[in-house]
This record gives structure tokens, sequence and C-alpha cells, in this order.
């Protein structure tokens, strides 16, 4: 027992210890303060990247609304320098957006397909899905959204989803499916949202033939 170790003897013990475990833990604090000056270094690296996005975001949007053709410019080089920050994601809708006014379907489908597969955000991964069939509904391709629509990452949007179900069965002609994903859309809309009424209307016109 060591309260019956005389001061020598503990002294030597103690000495002994460090000789077999010094080294190991010497390593061991090494090892931490390496980890503790990697993770602060990652983390202001992050910060800085960050803060760069934030810049041209700002100014992607300050050219947009001058309607300064620089605007996509920026926002093709902020989804190309960073892609792991969130603004890539809005400079990808965006460019969609911009697209979609331009009748080029292909692009903003290109745009939505980035954010579907890059985003870390499963909302906004769902905006794109919905966002993508509704372009494919436009250009009359109603499985290719039907597809699409299939992978579900919120459920949050449950109700948007199915509603642009109906939309597809629609086009597709396939009338009993599409009241019933109008249907159950209604039953998951929120009452206060502005979709309701024409989801309501759709509903009705289905309901005369």
């Amino acid at each position: 027992m060591i309260e019956y170790m005389t001061e020598q003897e503990q002294i030597q013990q103690l000495k002994n210890w460090v000789k077999q475990y010094g080294m190991m833990i010497l390593l061991g604090m090494l090892l931490a303060v390496a980890l503790a000056t990697g993770w602060h270094a990652w983390a202001n690296h992050c910060k800085r990247v960050t803060v760069r996005a934030a810049i041209i975001y700002d100014n992607m949007l300050t050219q947009k609304a001058q309607n300064n053709a620089n605007a996509i410019e920026a926002a093709h080089q902020l989804i190309a320098r960073y892609s792991r920050t969130p603004y890539a994601d809005m400079a990808a809708f965006l460019i969609a957006r911009d697209a979609i006014l331009k009748k080029d379907s292909t692009t903003a489908i290109q745009q939505f397909d980035w954010v579907i597969h890059h985003s870390k955000a499963e909302s906004i991964r769902e905006i794109a899905r919905i966002r993508e069939a509704r372009v494919l509904i436009a250009d009359k391709k109603a499985e290719s959204a039907l597809n699409i629509l299939n992978t579900i990452n919120d459920d949050a949007f449950i109700g948007l989803i199915d509603e642009a179900r109906g939309d597809a069965y629609l086009l597709a002609e396939k009338t009993l499916d599409a009241k019933t994903a109008y249907q159950r859309a209604l039953k998951e809309l929120p009452r206060a949202d502005v979709t309701r009424p024409i989801l309501a209307m759709k509903l009705a016109n289905l309901e005369t033939l």
C-alpha cells in the first residue's frame, strides 16, 4: 500500500511510472494539441470561405436587382468555387429561374439536379425536386415528373408534392389518379396555405369530367 511506503520509495515509484508511461502521455498530449490546432484552423478556414461566398452572393443579388447579366456569371462562380456553402444552392436556383424565363428548360433541370445531388439541406433538395418536376410537366414529360417525385426528402412538403403529382397525372390523362393526388394534397396542405384555392379549383374541375 502506498501509505506505508517511505518517501524515497514513493519518489522511485513515480520515476518508474513516468519512465514507463511518460512517452505515451507526452504523445497523447501532442496529439490532442495537434487535433485542437487542426480543428481551429479548419473552423477558421470554413469561416473565411463562408464570408467570401456571402460577399459574392450579396453582389450577385445586387446585380440581379439591376438586371445586370453579370449576376449569372457570379452565380456560376459561387457554384464552382463555393459548392459546399448554402450560397451555391441559392445561386443554382437563380440560374434555373433565369433559364425558365428564357424557356431554357434543359439548363433549369441541370441546376435543379445539381441542388438535388449537392445540397446538404433536405428542405432545399425537396424544393429543387418539386421545381424540376414542374419544369418537366411544362415540357409535357409527365412520367419523368412522376419519377422525380417518387423520392421524398422532407415530409413537410408532401402536400406540394401530391399537388405536383396530380398535375403530372392529369397531363398523362390519368384522371382518377390526379383526383386522388389532389384530394390528398388538400388534406396535407395547411389551411392557411395560399395554394389551397387553386388546388381546390383543380379538383373541382375534375369533378365535372
